[in-house]
């Protein structure tokens, strides 16, 4: 009994023994080769020194930035130099001309006062040239609003012909100043013209024709139908008859206690027809209104 247990026993034994010796080695359960973590690691290395390279920079870049230090910086912009414009000189007068044509030489200048102490000059003086200086101080003094001064002048005037073109022209500066107490002193010599002055057959019409107008701005309707008719009964050759049509149209349309439309119209078509008979100037020219306000006023009694 004893003999068979003890065989039984050195069999188990045998077989628990380790079929190779131990080693000190530690057997990962996924081993790697040597030589695939040498080429990783020294892949790795390489990207990172690459990595590392590209961040500095690179010889030939020092050596262009040393050889061009200027490369870095801006170009300076360059300003254009316009060239200095040279201011007109100014035409000297001719001293060996007369007041007179020195007196109208500061006048294209625009110097006036100058041009009033010139036209006094040869105001005083003999010759051709005192009435035409007189005449334009006169339409000086009347831009200034000086009546009584240009009023003045006008009295020293002798010539029948020549005073009453002054006194026109000392009339027309007060109104075209365009200011109330100008025009009150503008109506003032206009009517001196054509109740003190014998009759002129181009200033009195003239004359009648500028005192409408004014009258027809302040809505003085009916004394300026007065001096309109004056124009169209006594001078019918004259430039301003035909004018005197149109502004007597204008008037009858005007909001007024003697408004009259047919009238209107009718004097419209007798300015269109009168105006065909004679060259218009700029400021006579009312055809085109003329006929616009013509065709206004039928225009009700065509619907």
């Amino acid at each position: 009994m004893f003999r068979p247990l003890l065989s039984f026993c050195c069999f188990l034994f045998l077989i628990t023994l380790p079929l190779h010796p131990e080693s000190n080695e530690i057997f990962l359960p996924f081993p790697i080769e040597e030589s695939q973590e040498n080429t990783t690691e020294t892949g790795n290395l390489d990207k990172d020194q690459n990595s590392n390279n590209s961040d500095l920079p690179s010889i030939q870049d020092d050596q262009s930035q040393i050889s061009n230090p200027k490369a870095d910086k801006p170009e300076a912009k360059t300003k254009e130099v316009l060239p200095k414009k040279k201011k007109a000189k100014a035409e000297k007068l001719d001293p060996t001309e007369g007041p007179y044509k020195r007196g109208k030489s500061r006048l294209t200048r625009n110097q006036k006062t100058q041009a009033e102490s010139e036209f006094t000059t040869a105001s005083n003086l003999e010759g051709s040239k005192v009435v035409p200086a007189r005449t334009e101080n006169a339409n000086l003094f009347g831009l200034d609003g000086k009546d009584s001064e240009g009023s003045g002048q006008i009295e020293k005037v002798e010539d029948p012909d020549a005073k009453i073109k002054a006194q026109f022209e000392l009339a027309r500066s007060l109104d075209r100043m365009g200011k109330p107490e100008a025009e009150e002193k503008a109506y003032q010599e206009y009517l001196k013209i054509v109740t003190s002055f014998p009759v002129h057959s181009q200033i009195t019409p003239r004359t009648h024709l500028a005192i409408a107008v004014l009258l027809f701005r302040k809505q003085e309707y009916r004394p300026a139908l007065h001096h309109l008719v004056k124009v169209i009964k006594e001078f019918p050759k004259s430039r301003e008859f035909p004018t005197a049509h149109y502004y007597a149209g204008r008037i009858y349309e005007s909001a007024w206690n003697e408004r009259d439309l047919e009238r209107a119209k009718k004097y419209y078509d007798l300015y269109l027809l009168e105006s065909t008979k004679q060259e218009l100037s700029p400021g006579e020219d009312f055809r085109k209104d003329a006929k616009q306000r013509r065709d206004l006023i039928s225009l009700p009694y065509e619907i």
